[in-house]
Parts: C-alpha cells; sequence; structure tokens
C-alpha cells in the first residue's frame, strides 16, 4: 500500500509540474503575435494550426444559418476531427464566441488555457490506462517505470503545450497501445478498428495502421475461423469511422471521399521542389513557374471548375499523379532526398515546440544561435536515447510476450515509414512513443540491480 502512495503521489506531483511548465509557457508567449494567412494569432497557435481555426469558424457560421453538426463545415483539406475539437470546446467554455474576427482579422480563441488543461488530463489518463493494462501483462515495477518515462520524456511532453498539434494524437496512440494488449476477442477487435478510426480522423498517417493489427492477427495461435472473425471485426470497426467522414462529405459537398485534400498535394509540396532543384538545377522561382504551368495545362486540357468541390478533387487527384509520374522519373535523386529526410527526422529536438513558439519561420531560428547552440545537444540526446533504447529492445526479448514485441516494432517502424519522409523531427514523435518503451525496459533492469547491490 505504501508503495502504491508513492507511486500516486509521484503522478500528482508530475501532474501538477506539468500544469507550472504549461502556466510558465502560456504566460512567456501567449502575447507574442504572428500572422498567418492574413490572420494575427498568438505564437501558442503554429502555423500549421490556423486551418483548424478557420474550419471550426465555419461550422459555427453554418449551424448558426441552420445546417445540421453532420452535413456543416468547410471543405476535408487537413483533418476532420480537430476543428470539431475547437469547436464543441467553443460551444462549452466560450458561449459559442467568434473564434476568428473578420474585421480586426485575429484569432480569438478564449480560455485557452483550460485547453491545454484538457490535453494534459487525457495524455495522464491515457498513461494511466497504459499502466493498468501493463501492469496485467508484466512486473509492475516496469509498468510504473514506462509510465513515468511517458509524463517525464520531453520529446513527448512539449506537445501538450501548445495547442492541437501532436498532443490528442499521441493520447490515442497511448489508448490504442493500452487497450490492444489485452486484446482477445472479435469485440476487442472492433473496438481497436473505431479507435484506429478516430487516430485516422486526426492524422491519415493512420491509414494504414491496421495493417500492423492484422499481421498480429495472423501471428495468434487459434483457427482461422476465430481469425476472420476478428480481422472482420477490426475492419468494419475502422471503415465504420471511413464511412462516417465519407457520408459527412457526400451530404455536405455532394461528394464521398474520405482522405483530406491537401494529402493529394503532398507531394508537389514538400517532396517535388527538392526533385526538381537536385535533377534539372531549377530555382524557387523556377519551380513555382513549372508548377503553375502544369496546373494550368491540368485545367485547359480538363475545364475543371475549382469552386466546384468535386472538381477540385479530381483536379488535385491529376496533381498528384503527376507528381508520381515525376518521381518515378528522377528515382536516384527521390531516394537521395528521402534518405537524407529519414536520417534528419530521428535526431531528436526536445524544444521545438518551444522555439516554434519563439520563431514563426524556420529559416529565422535555423540563422539563430539558439539553434547552433540545441544542434549539439540534440546530437548527444539523440545518442544517447538511441543507445539506451538499444540496449533495452534487446533485453526485451528476455521480458515481452513476442507478439507484442513484434506489434512494438511493427508500430515504430510504420510510423517512421509513413512520417518521416517529411524530414521534419516532429513526425518522428510516435516512433518515440514505442521507443520509450524500451528505454525504460533498460532503465528498469538497471534499477533491478540497483537493487540487489543495496539488499
Amino acid at each position: 500500500m505504501k508503495k502504491i502512495n508513492n507511486f500516486k503521489i509521484l503522478i500528482l506531483l508530475l501532474f501538477s509540474i506539468s500544469i507550472l511548465l504549461s502556466n510558465s509557457f502560456i504566460n512567456k508567449f501567449e502575447s507574442k503575435i504572428f500572422k498567418t494567412n492574413a490572420y494575427t494569432h498568438s505564437s501558442l497557435i503554429h502555423e500549421d494550426t490556423v486551418s483548424y481555426f478557420e474550419s471550426a469558424e465555419k461550422i459555427s457560421k453554418d449551424i448558426i444559418n441552420g445546417k445540421s453538426f453532420f452535413s456543416s463545415g468547410d471543405s476535408y483539406d487537413f483533418t476532420f476531427l480537430y476543428p470539431r475539437i475547437i469547436f464543441i470546446f467553443n460551444q462549452l467554455f466560450n458561449s459559442n464566441s467568434l473564434i476568428i474576427d473578420d474585421l480586426d482579422k485575429k484569432i480569438n480563441f478564449k480560455n485557452y488555457k483550460i485547453f491545454v488543461y484538457l490535453q494534459i488530463i487525457i495524455y495522464f489518463l491515457s498513461v494511466l490506462f497504459l499502466r493498468l493494462n501493463l501492469s496485467r501483462v508484466l512486473n509492475k515495477n516496469l509498468a510504473n517505470i514506462i509510465t513515468i518515462t511517458l509524463l517525464l520524456n520531453p520529446i513527448l511532453m512539449q506537445w501538450h503545450l501548445t495547442i492541437l498539434t501532436e498532443s490528442i494524437f499521441l493520447s490515442f496512440l497511448i489508448i490504442i497501445i493500452g487497450f490492444f494488449i489485452n486484446c482477445k476477442n472479435s469485440f476487442h477487435f472492433f473496438i481497436t478498428g473505431l479507435l484506429i478510426g478516430i487516430l485516422y480522423t486526426q492524422r491519415t498517417v493512420a491509414f494504414l495502421y491496421p495493417l500492423i493489427f492484422i499481421f498480429y492477427i495472423f501471428l495468434l495461435e487459434e483457427n482461422y475461423l476465430k481469425k476472420i472473425f476478428k480481422f472482420l471485426s477490426l475492419a468494419i470497426g475502422f471503415f465504420l469511422i471511413l464511412i462516417l467522414i465519407g457520408f459527412h462529405n457526400l451530404k455536405r459537398a455532394d461528394i464521398f471521399y474520405f482522405t483530406p485534400i491537401q494529402s493529394k498535394t503532398d507531394l508537389q509540396t514538400y517532396l517535388e521542389p527538392s526533385i526538381l532543384s537536385k535533377s534539372q538545377n531549377l530555382t524557387r522561382e523556377e519551380i513555382n513557374i513549372f508548377f503553375q504551368k502544369r496546373s494550368q495545362k491540368i485545367k485547359n486540357n480538363t475545364n475543371f471548375n475549382l469552386e466546384i468541390e468535386k472538381d477540385r478533387i479530381n483536379f488535385l487527384n491529376q496533381i498528384r499523379n503527376k507528381s508520381v509520374e515525376n518521381i518515378l522519373e528522377n528515382k536516384i535523386v527521390t531516394i537521395k532526398i528521402l534518405s537524407k529526410n529519414y536520417f534528419h527526422s530521428v535526431l531528436l529536438n526536445p524544444v521545438q515546440v518551444y522555439y516554434a513558439s519563439k520563431y514563426q519561420k524556420w529559416i529565422n531560428y535555423k540563422n539563430s544561435k539558439d539553434h547552433s547552440f540545441w544542434l549539439k545537444l540534440r546530437i548527444i540526446i539523440t545518442f544517447i536515447f538511441f543507445s539506451i533504447t538499444t540496449l533495452g529492445f534487446y533485453i526485451s526479448f528476455s521480458i515481452l510476450n513476442l507478439k507484442l514485441n513484434i506489434y512494438l516494432i511493427l508500430s515504430c517502424l510504420y510510423f517512421f515509414g509513413v512520417s518521416c519522409w517529411l524530414g521534419n523531427t516532429r513526425y518522428f514523435t510516435p516512433s518515440v512513443l514505442f521507443m520509450s518503451i524500451y528505454f525504460s525496459i533498460f532503465l528498469n533492469q538497471v534499477f533491478l540491480k540497483f537493487c540487489r547491490k543495496i539488499n
């Protein structure tokens, strides 16, 4: 009982520290103003999340104009869930006040401190849920160390300080891990499918994640009929969420689709410029002209009306196809660029959120003394983390169930593979989550040896 009480006290202490840190962070940056898409906003709202607030405001206006919640909102450009989270929060805590002031061109998201606190609470609850399930299959001391590691790891914890970046995504991923550990029957796999679907509504990188669970089902020592039922249950749960998104878009815009529009231009935005620069030695301005001419050619050949969402999606599908053709024509250059991006993404960055709130533009941070100072520290941190994780991975084969271990390994590799081609260290965060479990396994072994020496 004493140990349990001590652990509870430690959790409360860590939670209190997290709240104090978030307060300090908010007080430091809430008055710092950035400008994105003609809107001014607090630097606590990062540039890539501004679109969520625009979409949330559109939902609010549509409902005021008589539309239902299910048929309201803008086109599915980025993420399905986050604008709706902002809208619901604004309804509950801000009496549905204006999210965006069109007159002053300003984002007025009130009570964002409460929003940050809620993110922290959800994360802590998800980690405690994971601990509860880990305690059923692992030594309780190891489960406690994994819990503390996840609550202290700055690579993970930093995302709770800002609004709607990786925080809720990580929390749901932890819930999925916790639920999956004791996943036994078809109903459990149905719930797992639903949870992965909800994960997808936040980040489309989760689209193929069910494949990891299908492989796990294949490894189960059961008859084929039970495996088929579990597979079908997982698929039904996952596709129910996709169908929900699809019918929402069908009712709202008369077109059924469940992949965000932005994903159709990701290759052109993040990969093609580097390919064109390397293969044809084009400048940034020449690359923009190349894209404009290509877009105009597609418009001339198809007569798409880009004001109509259906036509715009078909137009962007052709843009994506052209990007794929360009990539396939430059395989060697593409492989070199992707290799560099993957390598860069694993350089851990525990201060990414802090400096994204201090510097709006990456180039400003890159040319600063802050970047020079932290780059050296990040290399050291990365080396230590990977070394300890590798040792923990080696030890894990004598501690973890083989099927669970395979799931953790494949999940880590999956999120690395589907996300890190962009070269942004932020997208390595889900893999860090899984690696933290192996990190904890090594710490647990050190703790056990220390206890033996004392005794």
